[in-house]
């Protein structure tokens, strides 16, 4: 083989695992919905940016609001067919289970990379005043998808930060069993990312009572049974599915594809000449 073949082989090989392995989930007709499961109870002046919708029964709106429509139940065909676009993107999401990164335990402060999953097969429960970083390494697009094969809990007040363009939107917690955010004694909570859980998510508003601010969710929540909103609860959806996913070039990546082009080029004139 001459040396530009190997070349070909090698920056082809170069330009295309560029664009390989891409981490998403898609959302399908869920997206437009702040708040959806399968049933929903609301305690208090909660505000749901988006849908809100539930296959059997809505309790709490009002005096809940919602931005967008409080679809009436049950069998609503709106609501079916974003619920079953929600099932959808969880199993999407834990089909990155087997190639994903240790999750840790959440109780000192970590950093998520962008593009990947992280899982962990047992229950998490976090500690109050731990940070979390999600880095998207400059390109707001790249997804972050959190697996926790057990229940989630949230205990008290706890930060994140986001950095390289990363976007709450693209952030996702998969739980497996039930998600839960209890405030105790801490005050208001916030947030960062979608939750989507396999069987209920409740907002514990603790000590500091049922009718004031517990928290504020920067994303959407799904749960397979049961919401449960304690106190104000704000969520900020819709979770719009991330479009364009698909990282942009790097430089060496636009390079190699430069190098590429001009070597299949070269290929050519040199088979013309050969002739």
């Amino acid at each position: 083989m001459k040396v530009h073949s190997i070349w070909l082989v090698v920056l082809s090989f170069w330009a295309l695992t560029a664009y390989a392995g891409t981490v998403s989930v898609d959302l399908g007709a869920a997206d437009t919905f702040g708040l959806l499961g399968g049933t929903i109870s609301n305690t208090g002046t909660s505000k749901v940016t988006g849908n809100v919708g539930a296959t059997t029964t809505i309790t709490g709106f009002p005096p809940g609001t919602a931005t967008g429509t409080v679809y009436p139940f049950p069998n609503d065909p709106t609501v079916e067919t974003a619920y079953t676009a929600f099932e959808n993107a969880d199993t999407q999401a834990w089909s990155y289970v087997s190639t994903a990164l240790p999750l840790g335990t959440l109780m000192t402060s970590q950093t998520f990379v962008g593009n990947n999953a992280y899982a962990s097969a047992t229950d998490i429960s976090t500690a109050t005043g731990i940070n979390l970083t999600f880095d998207a390494q400059g390109n707001p697009n790249e997804v972050f998808v959190i697996l926790i094969g057990g229940a989630l809990t949230v205990n008290g007040a706890m930060t994140f930060t986001l950095e390289g363009g990363a976007q709450t939107s693209n952030i996702f917690w998969v739980v497996e069993d039930a998600a839960t955010i209890s405030v105790g004694s801490s005050g208001p909570i916030t947030f960062d990312g979608n939750i989507l859980a396999g069987t209920s998510f409740t907002m514990s508003a603790g000590s500091v009572g049922s009718g004031v601010l517990a928290g504020t969710i920067n994303g959407c929540v799904y749960a397979e049974t049961a919401n449960t909103l304690a106190g104000e609860t704000n969520v900020n959806g819709p979770c719009a599915s991330p479009s364009g996913n698909v990282p942009e070039p790097g430089t060496a990546t636009l390079l190699s594809m430069g190098l590429l082009f001009s070597l299949i080029v070269y290929g050519r004139r040199s088979r013309k000449k050969a002739a």
